[in-house]
């Protein structure tokens, strides 16, 4: 029987150092596409530097020609920007991410996901050059409000957060066969046709970010963060996503004073990973003990 796939190639782009990162990145996709794709007539290809063939001429070049081809880019930066490849970027990452943005402005990219490790405090206290332009670039973005990121601790958080974002693609990939045909309904309008332009609802990473944006704001906005972190764990895709917006609600009612709903908000985490075998869920079942046992005790209940 034959059957019809639809290949979508994801970019991912790094500098050195990434390793653990871009395997998990291969992984991830191969496995979506094992466990999906015969079902939904789907494939995601990585695509990145050791998938590209050699080539003559400038090799950033040869990259650049296979990120025009791609329909996701994904970019993770840590403490490293990388080397100038000639040219006026100073780093291919740098090169790669403008030529994907300059595609996402054209509707020739359907979407850009991207990932910062968290950096040793110690380390981004006395930062040298390379760190300094990952800085630099993460405040831009910030600056810029244009593209939602996301920062994590582990390669299993990075996992997870990547697993949210395929589920999602996928998810667009079926709603877009599954979607009605509008050929021959009557619209009414019979001027100039234009370009319909599509509202999408904020997900997780937007409703994550401003939730932490409210925490860390001077002074704190406790109960803006509550509201926000509320609409993430409505849109959370994965256990991890689930975690951390409920750990942040959590956070939230503990200094609203709703002690008594933080303290079942962080047993619900603890719960929910109850016998986890999933480092960053263990993680977070660390994480949600902790913190019930400090509201516990604010709560006069320090022995439990």
């Amino acid at each position: 029987m034959v059957r019809h796939i639809t290949q979508y190639r994801v970019f991912i782009g790094s500098p050195g150092g990434l390793e653990t990162e871009r395997k998990r990145f291969q992984g991830a996709l191969d496995k979506v596409s094992r466990t999906h794709g015969a079902h939904h007539g789907i494939h995601f290809h990585p695509v990145g530097w050791e998938d590209t063939l050699n080539g003559a001429g400038r090799p950033q070049t040869i990259i650049n020609a296979e990120i025009e081809d791609c329909d996701y880019a994904v970019f993770v930066l840590h403490d490293r920007w990388g080397t100038a490849p000639g040219g006026r970027f100073t780093s291919g990452t740098e090169e790669e991410f403008r030529l994907a943005e300059r595609l996402y402005k054209a509707n020739k990219i359907r979407q850009i996901a991207l990932f910062f490790k968290q950096v040793d405090p110690r380390q981004a206290r006395d930062p040298g050059g390379q760190l300094k332009r990952v800085l630099a670039f993460r405040q831009g973005i910030e600056n810029g409000r244009q593209y939602l990121f996301k920062s994590y601790d582990t390669v299993d958080e990075f996992g997870d957060v990547l697993d949210a974002h395929l589920a999602r693609w996928l998810k667009d990939h079926t709603d877009r066969k599954s979607a009605p045909s509008a050929s021959g309904l009557a619209t009414g309008d019979t001027g100039t046709p234009r370009t319909a332009v599509p509202v999408v609802a904020p997900g997780f990473d937007y409703w994550i970010a401003e939730a932490n944006k409210l925490l860390e704001a001077q002074p704190p906005r406790y109960a803006g963060a509550l509201f926000c972190a509320t609409k993430a764990t409505d849109t959370a895709e994965s256990d991890g996503e689930w975690a951390r917006a409920q750990n942040t609600s959590g956070v939230a009612q503990f200094h609203l004073g709703g002690l008594g709903e933080a303290a079942a908000i962080f047993a619900s985490i603890a719960e929910r990973f109850l016998g986890a075998d999933d480092l960053a869920h263990r993680l977070w079942q660390a994480r949600a003990l902790v913190n019930q046992g400090i509201t516990l005790a604010a709560l006069g209940r320090g022995e439990a």
